[in-house]
């Protein structure tokens, strides 16, 4: 007798997260009210309460999750032992990837802090997102993440994001991604180099290693 397989159903709070994160990113956070979350969701209104405790919140659990997403997505890219130019443009190729598939949207952090700029939890994980991706790249670069190379890097980076949310033109993410990797001398790999994110911080790469810079106070 064959047995079957039972999927795991979604519990409310997943449930909620994930409606809101798709609303989030394709209408916009101030453009969706609780009611729409609750509604896509398929759970009573009490739900979203027991389980965040205002907008902010379940905004706040959508940046973790979408920080969390981008670490994972980075890391199946990289690999820690190639040619630091080739670390530079894995990086790249991420958002090459999410406008080929038609999932980009714009920055997630960069989207929120504007849309709510007072809120200080909102901002606290963009700076956690900007902060990790500057030590990723410290570590590629084998450099201290406030580095004017790094800096450098980072701009390139934040272009090819703004350039991918307007023209939807992964054309122009790769140009970003050759200018990215020819400042970045390619005459060793930059595996596993523990760097500092700033003065006292940890800093080590996504995949090298499992600490990544926090802002004071992030969890």
């Amino acid at each position: 007798m064959e047995s079957t397989i039972v999927a795991p159903v979604a519990s409310a709070k997943e449930r909620l997260l994930a409606s809101a994160s798709r609303l989030f990113r394709e209408r916009g956070i101030n453009a969706t009210g609780i009611d729409l979350v609750v509604r896509e969701a398929g759970v009573a209104k009490a739900s979203l309460y027991n389980n965040f405790a205002s907008k902010e919140a379940l905004v706040v659990a959508y940046l973790e999750q979408e920080l969390d997403g981008w670490v994972r997505r980075v890391r199946a890219l990289d690999d820690p032992s190639s040619p630091r130019r080739d670390r530079v443009a894995a990086l790249f190729e991420e958002i090459v990837q999410a406008v080929e598939s038609r999932t980009f949207y714009g920055c997630p952090f960069t989207n929120a802090v504007i849309e709510l700029p007072e809120c200080a939890a909102v901002r606290l994980v963009a700076e956690r997102y900007r902060a990790t991706v500057r030590t990723h790249l410290a570590d590629i670069t084998a450099t201290d993440a406030a580095s004017t190379a790094v800096s450098r890097l980072v701009l390139l980076y934040d272009a090819a994001i703004t350039a991918a949310k307007v023209g939807r033109d992964a054309g122009l993410i790769r140009e970003a991604s050759t200018m990215a990797q020819e400042l970045v001398p390619d005459t060793e790999s930059g595996e596993g180099s523990p760097v500092a994110a700033e003065p006292g911080a940890p800093g080590r790469g996504l995949v090298s290693g499992e600490t990544v810079y926090r802002t004071p106070g992030a969890q």
